[in-house]
């Protein structure tokens, strides 16, 4: 069993999960109920089928080579999330999808008992794009750990997760840790790029499997660091009568 494998799979695909959902949630409740439902079905079955026909010949490929693979990926979208992460969080900003989540989004108004096209086409293609994000996610930490139970028992609990929360809670979504739920799965996403990184270059960890730990505390900490640096930043270039 690794519980590292099924956190990071969480993690990763629990972040766009919620994005989907936060999404989906706020276009029903906009009377769009079907739209919103059958659009992410769709969108995340298309790229669910896509990912489960490239995975099985993923696997054909040199373990070394999966791992370079997965440790670029994996870099990318730690990166990506981390920067955002820490750049809101010294800005005191939350993520856009989470405080209006259909901005940007040109809905079709319609007759209550008719179905919306375009809804449901804006839904699919939301739905398709955070679904493709966590196949990626996914498909290349199974791969490269070949722990393929755990990481596909870990996006199953995110989903069903994310589902529940919204479900339960309704209105309390917009007082969710968006920033700090994100910095922390970039932060996982990070770690295991680096490991994976460095073994498929042949680099041999001093602790193994824990240096994953190691990486995640030096990646956290650079994080808290940088959030305080943009703070000091800011607060300077702040004119004094807007200070006091």
């Amino acid at each position: 069993m690794r519980p590292d494998i099924f956190l990071s799979a969480l993690m990763g695909a629990g972040v766009e999960f919620l994005e989907i959902v936060a999404i989906a949630y706020a276009l029903a409740r906009s009377g769009f109920a079907q739209e919103a439902l059958w659009g992410s079905i769709v969108g995340i079955v298309v790229v669910g089928v896509a990912s489960a026909a490239l995975g099985t010949r993923l696997m054909l490929v040199p373990l070394r080579l999966l791992q370079l693979f997965a440790g670029v990926v994996l870099l990318y979208f730690g990166w990506k999330w981390v920067q955002k992460s820490v750049r809101r969080s010294a800005a005191g900003k939350r993520a856009g999808w989470i405080t209006n989540p259909l901005e940007g989004a040109l809905l079709e108004l319609r007759d209550p008992s008719g179905f919306s096209c375009g809804n449901f086409l804006v839904m699919a293609k939301s739905a398709a794009l955070e679904a493709f994000e966590i196949a990626m996610i996914v498909t290349t930490i199974a791969l490269s750990s070949k722990a393929w139970i755990e990481s596909l028992a870990g996006m199953i609990a995110a989903l069903v997760l994310t589902i529940s929360v919204v479900c339960a809670l309704h209105g309390v979504l917009v007082k969710l840790p968006d920033v700090l739920l994100k910095l922390g799965a970039g932060l996982l996403l990070l770690s295991f790029g680096t490991f994976w990184l460095g073994e498929a270059t042949g680099l041999e960890w001093p602790w193994q499997d824990f240096s994953v730990l190691f990486l995640f505390c030096l990646y956290a900490i650079s994080s808290l660091i940088a959030i305080r640096w943009l703070q000091i930043k800011a607060d300077k270039n702040r004119p004094a009568q807007t200070r006091s």
